[in-house]
């Protein structure tokens, strides 16, 4: 038997709309906001996590992740917590095992810092598609 998580999800209704493609303008905005904010060398981390020295080297299959990942740099253990909230009451709460061993963790005190960015944008992904 399956763990809940590993089972395959349903098919996604038709009627669903593709979101539109974003744009080197786009995320190049975001990541000057967040470098403006003091998350300078966390982007440069990123980038690189990317395969990259510099954002037009990356491949825009990859934006969404570099945007949704660099919109929750400075992520602190509080914010963890209440995207964590919102879905238990959502009923995804079977879905944060995952999450954890995605992150090298098994709780929220064996979460390193340096993964809150990326494990708050998996919690909050959970349950959108």
């Amino acid at each position: 038997m399956r763990a809940k998580w590993e089972q395959e999800a349903p098919a996604k209704p038709a009627s669903k709309p593709e979101s539109k493609p974003l744009t080197l303008v786009e995320v190049r905005e975001v990541l000057a906001d967040k470098s403006r904010d003091g998350h300078t060398g966390r982007i440069r981390g990123l980038l690189e996590k990317y395969g990259a020295f510099k954002l037009s080297d990356i491949d825009p299959k990859w934006y969404r992740d570099l945007l949704d990942e660099a919109l929750c740099l400075g992520a602190t253990m509080a914010d963890i917590e209440q995207a964590m909230t919102e879905k238990k009451r959502d009923g995804l709460e079977y879905a944060f095992t995952a999450v954890f061993a995605h992150h090298g963790a098994t709780c929220l005190d064996d979460l390193k810092e340096e993964y809150y960015p990326s494990f708050l944008r998996d919690v909050r992904r959970l349950g959108n598609g």
